[in-house]
């Protein structure tokens, strides 16, 4: 990331200088200008790589996280970010940039592929919690569902799963978690211990798989409204 607001060190040149070359090395194609004060190599192009590095710390979430893993069957376009740092919701190449924080990062993946300029993505374990947590963000349940159809045995970390869940504990989660889940516990080699976990959390009060009027069958076990087509088990395409 090139900041045009910060002097360039050892050579004294003024702010108004640096931003005369930001802006004739826009002009000649050589960098392009993401947002206030930003700017990246015109060839880097990758909406992944640009979010991670447009922002501080810059981390893909929720659905965008589910692209980067190609668990997913929309694109969009806009891509959803958590930062240290709060910004505005910019665009950049017909792609509109999102702040998105998460409460917590638990050992979030770095792909430094191009080294100048990595990405940095939730694990797959917090990109799963964090979708069920706030389903709205991944795409939609049906969304989702595809997501976790496409997953294999081994592929979440139960450890770190219970990780996330108790970095920002809501017994309403640990239904949804223990719901959605307990439908793909074999497919995901996950042990009754993960759901014993999230059974001693979710209390007494009955909690919705997703705010929708559809949600008209009762999951005793969970004490869980949902929609009645998704009371079956779902296996991969």
């Amino acid at each position: 990331m090139l900041d045009g607001s910060i002097l360039e060190q050892g050579n004294e040149v003024c702010y108004n200088t640096r931003k005369s070359r930001l802006y004739n090395k826009t002009r000649k194609g050589v960098l392009s200008h993401v947002r206030k004060g930003v700017y990246v190599p015109s060839y880097l192009t990758d909406k992944f790589r640009i979010a991670c590095n447009a922002v501080e710390n810059g981390c893909l979430v929720y659905h965008s996280a589910l692209e980067y893993y190609t668990l997913h069957t929309q694109s969009f376009n806009w891509v959803y970010i958590h930062s240290t740092t709060p910004f505005r919701t910019f665009i950049h190449l017909n792609e509109t940039y999102i702040y998105k924080p998460v409460n917590y990062l638990i050992n979030p993946n770095l792909d430094f592929a191009n080294e100048n300029y990595p990405i940095r993505v939730t694990s797959l374990s917090q990109t799963i919690i964090d979708c069920i947590r706030h389903i709205d963000l991944a795409g939609g349940l049906e969304e989702l569902m595809n997501a976790l159809d496409w997953l294999g045995i081994d592929k979440l970390d139960e450890t770190e799963m219970i990780q996330c869940l108790d970095a920002a504990p809501s017994k309403s989660v640990y239904q949804r978690v223990g719901y959605l889940l307990s439908l793909y516990q074999e497919q995901l080699g996950l042990s009754d211990a993960f759901f014993d976990h999230c059974k001693n959390q979710i209390g007494n009060n009955v909690s919705y798989l997703t705010p929708d009027e559809n949600c008209d069958t009762y999951d005793k076990k969970w004490k869980i409204c949902v929609p009645k087509v998704e009371q079956k088990e779902y296996g991969p395409y």
